[in-house]
């Protein structure tokens, strides 16, 4: 899909200004070396030197780099040596020889101080990786320099100072050589300014490097070829100040991998045998023979690696079905990407994190291969809804897929991910079936250069499951409270472990009294979390959690232990077992486990199955395998069940015609207001005919008050709970109202029907 125009504003064209500047000096400097050297045509050269500082400068405060004073460093350093060849051409221009050293020199020094001190901070955060690569180039060159240059200079003697300037300058010009190759091959040379940068400090080092020699062996003219390096790297220097990019010229905070790009492998391996040529070319006899072996030997290496380096690096990089990018190189860009960002937050990096709704569904009725086939052409849908060849599409796994827009704004961000949205609505054909796939998608932007790659990950990822829950097919923007969120999750997942593990949970236990008698027909076991911290917590605040987790099974199988531990103290205390109801997910009631899990609890303690009643939720009622498997069996086994919170959900009468269970509890919400409002007494005592028609047993929850209790009695309901009776207490407690309240004695209870 073509870039949209609203996309296309996003993308002006870049200012060529830089690029002006730097053909139009190289002309002048070509003019230089060719022109006749007079007093006129000798000060082309100073005023070429001049313009890059000039242009250095004004790219520094034009661009507001995020590393400015490295930036200004580099250009004070253009300027003090354009101020040293500025001297040089004045004592041309009076016939005066200049001594050595000179105030020229002594600013010359300065400038590459200054230079290298800039490329250290330019390459600061650069990698272990980046600094190997840039001393492979560097080392040979340093020794070279010690044979032919340094050496020399010390035997020949002369003036502490004089010494000291003629070493410092070579020296100065190689740590500036290292720290440019270290940030550009950190930056893997990806925009123009590194790529400038790195060939500016080139053109900085030749020169000197000839400089030395010829001034050894007096070999040295001005206006020769060798001066066009010193001119061509102020040029290079000062165009990649102005380059538009120049403000993404950041090495990356975060190492995102250590894999080799071939780009990479061409520089280093290039640098060498370029080396391995010049060592060729200057040493005689035998020792150049073994040199252009060496040098054949390393090009044939060179050329053999190459491949299987690019093969290994796309196996490394690319996922295997759909070709795109993967994590580790998601990663990496997304480093990039925020490397990049401008100091001024006029842009940002988006990350839209994509999964697909109900993919498995597709593999589990279609089959892997024609999963496969679907996540081909959901990854070409996904391509065809990106802006341009700046947007990153990488598929991480499974059905996930994430998009990386660098330099982005929040209006091209939400085109793209509407675009994600209504691109899925059309259909897929797998097979002659027509599938009609949709997609949830969370956004992340940033325009923070410090940001972690993987916590925008994380935060992508968030936001994409905030979209599933509000409904799927649809994207959802990351907010602050998603992560805190996010972190109250794991803090509670890890928390609530942590406290089925150490006995941390505890039961309490609410009567549900008989209506006819005043017996007790059972009690409700209601599970607490006793914190360390929090206190007691309620089942709402854990019980969803461990649902989604997985871990509802241990709980409820804790609380069932719990609940028997509590029936044997009373028995032995009272001589009977109190009746007690334990609540069941619907989770759990689809695992095959749970009537081994009730049936050998019952056996461990020796209790018959009518000492329990499971309690389920409406909710439950809607699955035919539910009720014809696991409650039927549970039934026939003995144990009673129980339709909790009836009303609130949304289950068909039919359902309770089945009948799988033994009673019927009414919520709370319908027994409230009962004695004041019609409408609601109505309803409950409709509720109340329907579990009497069907033989049920019809339990009022919420009971507070005598007035809502005799509204209950009068419409015939047959036992009721709430506070109005107690709320809810401990095992200690519950045999303390044992002895309080003789009608609870067997002997009176109403069994269930």
């Amino acid at each position: 899909m073509p870039a949209s125009p609203g996309d296309q504003l996003t993308a002006a064209r870049p200012s060529r200004v830089w690029l002006w500047f730097l053909l139009a000096g190289t002309v002048v400097a070509v003019a230089y070396i060719l022109l006749p050297q007079n007093q006129v045509t000798n000060w082309i050269f100073p005023v070429v030197n001049t313009s890059g500082a000039i242009a250095a400068l004004i790219g520094v405060h034009r661009n507001r780099p995020r590393n400015k004073p490295a930036w200004t460093m580099l250009a004070v350093a253009l300027s003090l040596s354009a101020a040293g060849d500025i001297i040089f051409a004045g004592y041309d221009l009076f016939n005066a020889d200049a001594p050595f050293p000179s105030v020229a020199d002594i600013l010359y020094i300065a400038a590459h101080l200054l230079a290298a001190a800039a490329v250290v901070r330019l390459s600061h955060h650069a990698g272990r990786d980046s600094m190997l690569e840039a001393g492979v180039l560097t080392v040979p060159l340093a020794l070279q320099y010690w044979i032919h240059i340094i050496s020399p200079i010390l035997k020949d003697g002369g003036t502490t100072l004089a010494i000291l300037v003629a070493v410092v300058t070579p020296v100065g010009t190689l740590i500036v050589l290292f720290g440019a190759l270290r940030a550009g091959l950190s930056m893997e040379m990806r925009k123009w300014p590194a790529r400038l940068l790195v060939a500016g400090m080139v053109c900085w080092f030749v020169p000197d490097a000839y400089y030395a020699t010829a001034s050894l062996n007096g070999s040295y003219q001005a206006g020769g070829w060798m001066d066009l390096g010193w001119m061509l790297m102020p040029l290079l220097l000062g165009a990649a100040a102005l380059h538009p990019q120049m403000p993404q010229l950041n090495v990356p905070l975060h190492v995102s991998t250590n894999i080799l790009s071939v780009r990479r492998y061409l520089v280093v391996i290039a640098g060498v045998l370029a080396l391995d040529a010049y060592a060729a070319v200057t040493t005689h006899g035998p020792h150049r023979l073994v040199s252009i072996a060496v040098l054949i030997s390393g090009t044939l290496a060179a050329v053999r690696i190459r491949r299987p380096l690019k093969d290994m690096g796309r196996r490394a990089t690319r996922d295997g079905l759909t070709g795109l990018p993967n994590r580790t190189e998601l990663i990496r860009r997304l480093t990039f990407a925020l490397a990049e960002l401008p100091a001024d937050g006029s842009s940002k990096v988006a990350l839209l994190f994509c999964d697909l709704d109900r993919f498995k569904d597709v593999n589990d009725s279609l089959g892997h291969a024609a999963g496969d086939r679907m996540l081909i052409t959901i990854a070409q849908r996904i391509s065809a809804s990106v802006r341009d060849d700046r947007d990153v599409v990488a598929r991480l796994g499974g059905d996930e897929f994430v998009i990386l827009m660098p330099d982005a704004t929040d209006e091209a961000t939400d085109r793209v991910a509407e675009r994600l949205v209504t691109s899925f609505t059309d259909p897929i054909d797998i097979d002659g079936v027509e599938v009609y796939p949709s997609v949830s998608v969370g956004v992340r932007t940033t325009d923070d250069f410090k940001a972690e790659p993987a916590a925008l990950l994380r935060d992508a990822d968030a936001a994409m499951y905030r979209a599933k829950s509000s409904g799927r097919g649809r994207a959802e923007r990351f907010d602050d409270r998603y992560a805190a969120e996010a972190s109250a999750r794991l803090r509670l997942d890890a928390e609530l472990r942590h406290a089925l593990a150490n006995d941390e949970l505890i039961c309490v236990y609410h009567p549900e009294i008989d209506l006819a008698g005043g017996g007790l027909y059972a009690l409700e076991a209601l599970v607490r979390w006793q914190h360390p911290s929090r206190g007691l917590l309620s089942p709402d605040d854990f019980v969803p959690h461990a649902e989604t987790v997985g871990l509802i099974g241990i709980l409820f199988e804790q609380v069932l232990d719990q609940v028997l531990t509590a029936q044997d103290k009373w028995e032995t205390e009272f001589g009977w077992r109190p009746t007690v109801a334990v609540n069941v997910s619907p989770r759990q009631l689809t695992d095959s486990r749970l009537v081994k899990v009730v049936l050998a609890a019952l056996e461990a303690h020796d209790a018959p199955a009518s000492a329990l009643i499971l309690e389920v939720t409406e909710t439950a009622l809607v699955d035919d395998s539910v009720m014809t498997g696991t409650l039927a069996e549970l039934r026939r086994h003995g144990v009673a069940v129980a339709v909790d919170d009836f009303g609130t959900g949304y289950s068909s009468v039919s359902r309770l015609a089945d009948r799988h269970w033994d009673a019927l509890k009414i919520d709370r919400s319908f027994v409230s207001g009962i004695t004041e409002d019609p409408a609601r007494e109505g309803v409950v005592h409709a509720m109340i005919a329907l579990a009497h028609a069907l033989q049920l047993r019809a339990i009022a929850e919420g009971v507070e008050d005598e007035p809502t209790l005799a509204k209950l009695r009068e419409l015939g309901c047959d036992a009721a709970q709430g506070y109005l009776y107690t709320r809810p207490v401990d095992a200690a407690e519950i045999s303390k109202m044992i002895i309080r309240s003789p009608q609870w004695n067997p002997a009176t209870i109403t069994t269930a029907a």
